[in-house]
């Protein structure tokens, strides 16, 4: 009978097939030995090499996957357990109800229950969204209902220049006509053009500021009298997808007639109106969903009646009827009283009641009276509750059915359920804390200024330049030696505009988000600044021959002046197309090149280019920039057709 314990083979090579390997290599590498048998020198030390080899290889063989999970704990890396997904709910009811934060949802998957909880309280109301009306206060007033009501469209919902004084209204209807104390609305935001949000490690999300925007009800049947309530905002101003709410709307009077606007029915209208922009780029709302709420993947695991009791042995292993199990929801007590939970028990002494839980099986395991208490025997474990769930087993399509005690109306997710991960490898987290490696975290460099600027967690910063040794505040001197320590960040943040009237800004709010960012991870003593460029608006002249005689001549315009937009645009720009460089001239050798790569286009024979913002033309017709921090935007371009091909060979 063999006791032995069974050893895992990392590498099961033995010793004669090292042997043999090696030989084989011999002549590849050295042609000149000849000799291969047992009485060369050579051969012995490759037996001896072998020989060691294959003891190293059998220390390797008793390194377990548990001794990588140590190894990765002692730097600070702890695999991800089981991570559950998210859904949003939409419930619709003839009636009015409230289903409280944790209710258990479920949907059937191939005959398979699956299992969420509301994450919220909701408080369902019997009305219906109509209408969105958005004021653009000075481009006038449009009916975007129909936007809402197909996935392909969005709208934005103060226009595309945001401004003091624009509006969204929402009009709600009821059956009954009673007005409703309560709204829960789930606004999805239009983001599959933006880039993706900063990340940086595990750091969360910076909040910002940005707008200020200010919910009123309609408090009056001829739409002239507003009341000031206050939402809870999970969209934080319209800066991100999430849900809004409001609770003990009262005094709320339907009207017929909004912004100037008449319609048939009487509406209850909700307007949010902005007191303050500066948002980088216009919110975008793909979606307004009425009596909506998100919910977590899982099942909640009450008082477990299965009995177990403890043989008074140590190392006692439990399992749990459910896996996964999600992270710190399980509540145990052994004989009454509660125990608690730890990673291992490394840390624990012979009388700390701790145990350990396997979040992937369910099992449960006690201490041995060395690192941890041993539970006595014949008392009585029991399972209080815990959440099982987690996995990519959450990851439903959209439009699923589903149930909920006590309801008979409709709910259905009308996007897919995101989010859920199996419990992360032991070779994966490797992986991912090799690769965490290489990213900086701490500002040696330009170039670490500038990656930590774009990865700012929560914000979208399209470019980033970092000028050491200067400080665009202190205007006595430019000479770097009066700056040291001093490092000036330059953000330009995302905006997907292809046109812009005005250069992306950014507010403060947004800036101070950067700038505490790289202040976590600044090096001490070094002084830093956060800007935006010195956006110059750039013009071009030029005259342009075409290559067909018959050609459109507006057809050709509008490709050229579309290139020079693209061309020089802060984000979109530049030769790269990744944005205009930050502080680079504008050369006119460049110009030539992008008209005359305009299809239609035979030649360029007069252009010149010019700027505001104290930029100015050298000898050869360039266009410098006045500053370090400077960056450039398309202005208005002059564009003329002369025709003749004969004036491009005589250019030429």
């Amino acid at each position: 009978m063999n006791l032995s314990l069974p050893k895992p083979d990392l590498d099961n090579r033995t010793f004669d097939q090292l042997v043999d390997e090696a030989r084989t290599l011999i002549p590849r590498n050295s042609q000149e030995w000849t000799d291969h048998n047992l009485s060369d020198p050579g051969v012995t030390f490759l037996e001896l090499f072998a020989w060691l080899s294959e003891i190293a290889l059998y220390r390797i063989n008793l390194v377990t996957d548990k001794h990588h999970l140590k190894y990765l704990k002692l730097l600070g890396v702890r695999p991800w357990l089981p991570k559950p997904a998210k859904v949003d709910l939409t419930f619709s009811s003839a009636q009015k109800r409230t289903f409280k934060e944790g209710m258990q949802i479920s949907t059937k998957i191939a005959g398979k229950a699956v299992y969420f909880q509301l994450d919220d309280d909701i408080n369902i109301v019997p009305a219906v969204l109509e209408k969105i009306v958005v004021d653009e206060f000075t481009s006038g007033i449009f009916d975007r209902s129909s936007s809402n009501e197909r996935g392909d469209l969005f709208f934005a919902p103060f226009g595309e220049y945001v401004q003091k004084g624009c509006a969204l209204y929402l009009g709600f209807r009821t059956e009954d006509g009673s007005a409703p104390d309560a709204l829960n609305f789930m606004c999805d935001l239009y983001e599959k053009d933006l880039i993706e949000p900063g990340k940086h490690g595990d750091e969360q999300d910076h909040d910002f500021a940005n707008a200020s925007l200010k919910w009123e009800i309609s408090a009056s049947s001829n739409g002239q009298i507003w009341k000031y309530i206050v939402p809870l905002d999970g969209t934080k101003d319209f800066k991100k997808s999430g849900r809004i709410v409001f609770e003990g709307i009262d005094d709320w009077k339907a009207s017929t007639t909004i912004a100037g606007l008449k319609f048939n029915t009487d509406y209850f209208w909700l307007r949010c109106r902005v007191e303050d922009s500066h948002y980088e780029y216009p919110p975008r709302i793909e979606s307004l969903r009425l009596n909506t709420v998100s919910a977590t993947h899982g099942l909640k695991i009450r008082h477990d009646n299965e009995e177990r009791v403890s043989n008074g042995l140590s190392d006692q292993v439990f399992n749990l009827e459910r896996a996964p199990v999600l992270d710190r929801t399980l509540k145990l007590s052994v004989a009454g009283e509660e125990w608690t939970e730890v990673e291992d028990q490394d840390g624990s002494g012979p009388s700390d009641k701790h145990f350990v839980l396997g979040n992937e099986t369910g099992e449960i395991r006690f201490g041995d009276g060395k690192r941890g208490f041993v539970p006595p025997a014949g008392s009585a474990i029991e399972i209080q509750e815990y959440v099982s769930g987690g996995g990519v087993e959450g990851n439903l399509k959209a439009g699923c059915l589903w149930n909920a005690d006590g309801f008979n109306g409709l709910i259905t997710n009308h996007r897919p359920s995101t989010g859920g991960k199996d419990a992360q490898g032991v070779e994966e987290a490797n992986k991912a804390f090799l690769k965490d490696l290489r990213i900086p975290y701490a500002t040696i460099t330009s170039k670490d200024f500038e990656y930590l600027a774009i990865n700012t967690p929560g914000l979208r910063v399209a470019r980033a330049k970092a000028i050491p040794n200067y400080n665009p505040y202190d205007l006595r001197s430019e000479d770097p030696e009066d700056n040291k320590g001093s490092v000036t960040v330059v953000i330009i943040p995302y905006t997907p505009l292809e046109i812009l009237k005005v250069p992306p800004g950014t507010s403060e709010g947004f800036k101070n988000a950067v700038c505490r960012h790289l202040d976590e991870h600044r090096l001490l003593g070094t002084d830093i600044h956060v800007i935006t460029p010195d956006y110059v608006r750039v013009s071009v002249n030029a005259k342009v021959v075409p290559m067909d005689v018959f050609s459109d001549d507006s057809l050709i315009l509008g490709k050229i002046i579309e290139k020079l937009n693209g061309f020089l645009h802060p984000i979109k720009g530049g030769e790269d197309g990744n944005g205009w460089p930050i502080g680079r001239s504008v050369y006119i050798s460049e110009l030539y090149n992008v008209i005359e790569q305009v299809e239609g286009v035979n030649c360029v024979i007069k252009l010149s280019v010019s700027g505001d913002k104290g930029a100015y033309n050298d000898a050869d017709g360039n266009l410098l920039l006045n500053s370090k921090h400077s960056c450039v935007y398309s202005g208005n371009h002059n564009v003329g057709i002369i025709r003749g091909t004969e004036i491009c060979r005589k250019r030429k």
